[in-house]
């Protein structure tokens, strides 16, 4: 008799174990599923990874600003979340990414590098520039994820999110 109430007992759990809903990063993906209205449970999945892929990216960008290769780690995450988020057209992106960073140096090189009243410029102009570049790309990598960010604030579900 206990062997049978045994074997009922590991049968059950194997059948519930089978039944059981997916959860991810604590997101019941059956219950999202089943109330809404989504073609499939890979859609949710995807969000869920892209979720996870912004928090990590929102914690890269404050790792960036505390190592020595500052440029090097700004523009290789700004590249991964274009290529991530903001794949439309992404040559473009990037290229247009690029284009931006010349065009700061550029810039900032004027402002701090060709100023009449603070000549010889030298060094010290170069890294007056090299900070504000690392300032903006750090505020257009901001604004690159804040924007992912509130698309999906869209999805409640996401709420439930655990690491």
């Amino acid at each position: 008799m206990k062997k049978i109430i045994v074997g009922l007992i590991i049968s059950l759990s194997c059948i519930t174990d089978v039944f059981a809903n997916e959860v991810i990063h604590g997101i019941d993906i059956d219950y999202v599923y089943n109330t809404s209205d989504w073609s499939n449970k890979e859609k949710i999945k995807d969000i869920i990874s892209d979720y996870a892929s912004l928090l990590q990216y929102k914690n890269q960008l404050r790792q960036c600003s505390q190592t020595i290769e500052q440029t090097d780690c700004l523009n290789t995450l700004a590249e991964d979340i274009i290529k991530q988020f903001y794949n439309y057209n992404l040559e473009n992106n990037l290229n247009n990414y690029h284009n931006y960073i010349k065009t700061l140096y550029a810039a900032y090189g004027i402002v701090y590098c060709s100023n009449k009243y603070k000549i010889p410029a030298g060094t010290m102009c170069s890294q007056e520039t090299t900070g504000k570049i690392w300032e903006m790309i750090e505020r257009y990598i901001s604004d690159l994820l804040r924007t992912v960010e509130q698309s999906l604030n869209d999805y409640s579900f996401l709420s439930d999110y655990k690491d």
